[in-house]
């Protein structure tokens, strides 16, 4: 057996001054090994691929990177299409296998495990977005994909949860523009296909974290470009959606241990334990909305130190009972944007996704949670 490398063992969480009680919690953070070897290009690590759990195994596909010419020196992106397959056990080491391939190469999209498969959801190729939903499933190891109702619309760079039978797509770009929509497929009767419910209130939003619990359908972060003679924003706020009343009511903001405002955009969440929500990553709130303004940009902006970027590195979790936010800690491994995320069993694992814009990082971490 690998010999595990623990980056955090038994971390008390520590509390933020967003709330003013406390759980007891513990988790470990453990960086894995092993990633797929026979593209070049891909072993370096991409962003904003699709990845899940299924038949017990963790499967990943797509993603992007820059693997020829940095993007600070105009490089190109290049997307991917091979689909890959791993064990999962509590072992650190990875034994990957090519199991087929997307129908395009693509990233950018949403990816939700079910008890049947992956469920894959839009995102976008090198020349165009998607509206194709399908689902990934094996069959002694063998790719099956099936055919699932598209899209009204395409959608790229959102997120989505699955709540109950119902399949949320949240904010992103639909039709290539900036939008808070929001689309939902009921899987105990997909004949019906994709509908439109209450959009998120306030701008649009482009990368947001999604996570539903209790029955409800969570949303922080985002944000939206200049376009259309309007300004370009950046959110950190959230909301929660309850289906029944089809509605959106605001939820605290994430903040670190002093409480400064964290921005969860370009992150990751999940749900975890019981009833709680943790969430990794995102860019730094007044850096990035400083790009999105132009006052950052071009090689300029691209050719700084990761450390300069100052991507969060919280690990965060939510309290939805109280309305809170406490701080697991600071992981450097969890500064992350454009990462997935994956859980099983109470192990999360945090996948590949930028260092800084345009570098990727091929490392895949997991934390394991530990309530007491």
């Amino acid at each position: 057996m690998i010999r595990q490398i623990i980056y955090g063992v038994s971390a008390i969480m520590v509390m933020t001054s967003c709330c003013d009680q406390s759980d007891a919690c513990e988790i470990s953070l453990e960086k894995m090994h092993g990633f797929p070897t026979e593209d070049a290009g891909f072993l370096k690590g991409v962003s904003a691929l699709y990845a899940g759990v299924t038949d017990g195994k963790l499967l990943m596909a797509g993603g992007c990177n820059f693997p020829d010419v940095p993007a600070a020196d105009g490089g190109k992106k290049v997307f991917y299409s091979d689909v890959y397959i791993t064990p999962l056990s509590g072992d650190t080491l990875f034994e990957w296998k090519k199991v087929g391939q997307l129908p395009q190469a693509a990233a950018y999209g949403v990816t939700i495990s079910t008890e049947k498969g992956l469920i894959c959801v839009g995102g976008t190729t090198a020349t165009q977005s998607l509206s194709d939903v399908f689902l990934l499933s094996l069959q002694k190891d063998m790719l099956r994909r099936d055919t699932l109702p598209s899209l009204p619309v395409t959608i790229d760079n959102m997120a989505g949860a699955l709540s109950g039978h119902s399949l949320y797509i949240v904010g992103g770009n639909v039709n290539g523009v900036p939008s808070s929509a929001v689309y939902v497929l009921d899987l105990s009767d997909v004949s019906e296909g994709w509908k439109r419910e209450t959009n998120i209130p306030g701008p649009p939003r482009v990368q947001p974290v999604c996570v539903a619990q209790g029955g409800k359908v969570y949303v922080w972060g985002g944000f939206t470009p200049a376009i259309g003679g309007q300004e370009a924003s950046l959110s950190v706020d959230g909301y929660v959606y309850s289906p029944e009343k089809k509605e959106w009511l605001p939820v605290a903001t994430p903040c670190d241990a002093e409480g400064n405002e964290i921005s969860l955009g370009g992150g990751v969440g999940t749900s975890l334990g019981e009833g709680m929500i943790l969430c990794a990553g995102g860019v730094d709130k007044d850096i990035f909305l400083k790009a999105l303004q132009g006052i950052y940009a071009g090689k300029e902006y691209l050719s700084h130190s990761v450390e300069w970027y100052r991507f969060n590195r919280h690990l965060l979790l939510y309290h939805p009972r109280k309305d809170e936010w406490t701080s697991l800690g600071e992981y450097e491994q969890g500064a992350r944007a454009g990462a997935a995320m994956v859980s099983q069993e109470g192990s999360h694992y945090i996948i590949n996704g930028e260092l800084k814009p345009g570098i990727r990082t091929n490392e895949i971490n997991r934390i394991k949670e530990n309530r007491k």
